[in-house]
């Protein structure tokens, strides 16, 4: 009786490493993940413009942006854990849903660009606010207690605004093409709306987080800078 033997081609992207990443690899990992990677080089450069401008940066400052960020400790570690999960998970909303909305307009790009590089900003003074203020400990603290859900909400923000970017990219198009399918655009934005909700469902994640380490650890912390 004689076997038959199936074959089936793999994708190239699935082949087995074999030492060296070839032209059509490189594209597909840029055209996948490019738009992912250029906004975590933007949130990074701003993470050091901020750590690097708190050094010079008043007291004023701090407290005006600790809507958005925990820049006024005092006021943080009087909350209880409502006033502390509401405080975190307001902040970043604000984020996010900046940046779901920009992906709705055509001209949004620049401007989520800009709110992405903001919350680096914000971040990278923080971090470098705790560390010039209370030197290890403080960075200590933030490892401990901001670090974790600022993680899981700057991956959420990243995410967000790759897909945001692509789809005011193509409400863009859509304005100046004169043959555009009305159907496609509807079907991206029903596509856009459901990873949204996805990553909102993250970032009211990195909220618990937050609140959890913030009621654990902050008495410590209060302690230690008394």
């Amino acid at each position: 009786m004689k076997s038959i033997v199936f074959s089936f081609k793999r994708p190239e992207h699935h082949r087995k490493f074999r030492g060296r990443i070839s032209v059509s690899d490189l594209r597909y990992y840029i055209r996948r993940y490019g738009l992912t990677a250029f906004f975590i080089s933007l949130l990074m450069c701003g993470l050091g413009f901020g750590a690097l401008y708190a050094n010079n940066a008043d007291l004023e400052l701090f407290n005006s942006l600790d809507f958005l960020f925990t820049t006024n400790l005092d006021a943080r570690l009087s909350q209880n854990a409502a006033g502390t999960f509401c405080a975190c998970f307001a902040s970043d909303f604000i984020f996010l849903f900046t940046v779901f909305l920009l992906g709705f307009a055509p001209w949004g790009i620049p401007f989520m660009l800009f709110a992405v590089f903001f919350k680096g900003f914000g971040t990278g003074l923080t971090a470098g606010y705790l560390f010039s203020a209370y030197s290890f400990k403080g960075a200590g603290f933030y490892l401990l207690i901001l670090l974790p859900g600022t993680f899981v909400f700057c991956l959420a923000l990243v995410m967000l605004s790759a897909i945001a970017f692509d789809f005011s990219k193509h409400s863009f198009l859509f304005i100046i093409s004169k043959n555009a399918p009305v159907n496609s655009l509807r079907g991206l934005a029903l596509g856009y709306c459901s990873r949204s909700m996805s990553l909102l469902l993250m970032t009211f994640g990195a909220g618990i987080i937050d609140t959890i380490l913030w009621t654990l650890f902050s008495g410590a912390f209060s302690t230690m800078i008394g």
